[in-house]
């Protein structure tokens, strides 16, 4: 792969954007964009559109989705763990093992997504993520 798309690639994987905070992820695509289209611009959605030969013919778009699945810190416990609370509509038992960045003050924290085995979990555990 080409230096620039890859770096715009992992630009794009690394700016954090969970729903409704998609400014970072639309930056990366209007700053790769203006390095080759003819036109860059934002609607007041924060839609980013960028044409290349707008009156060509041809007319072809290309449309992507840029937030991420967002979580919003409600408690840390005394041992550490993280309370969550979804930010948009999402499946939670798919978050399970991921990695994942919490957004601090101080600056982004590793931390991972996990839950007790599930032959340690009552009825109730099988419920939640934790």
């Amino acid at each position: 792969m080409q230096d620039a798309p890859l770096q715009f690639l992992k630009d794009l994987l690394h700016a954090p954007s969970p729903s409704g905070y998609e400014r970072p992820v639309q930056d990366v695509v209007r700053r790769f964009a203006k390095g080759f289209a003819d036109d860059v611009k934002t609607d007041w959605h924060g839609n980013v559109v960028a044409s290349v030969n707008p009156t060509g013919s041809p007319r072809i778009m290309l449309a992507g989705h840029c937030d991420q699945i967002g979580l919003l810190v409600k408690h840390i416990d005394d041992k550490g763990y993280l309370w969550v609370h979804a930010i948009g509509g999402w499946d939670p038992q798919v978050l399970i093992g991921q990695n994942v960045q919490v957004w601090t003050k101080g600056g982004p924290v590793a931390g991972v997504i996990a839950r007790k085995p599930i032959h340690l979990q009552t009825p109730d555990d099988r419920k939640t993520v934790a």
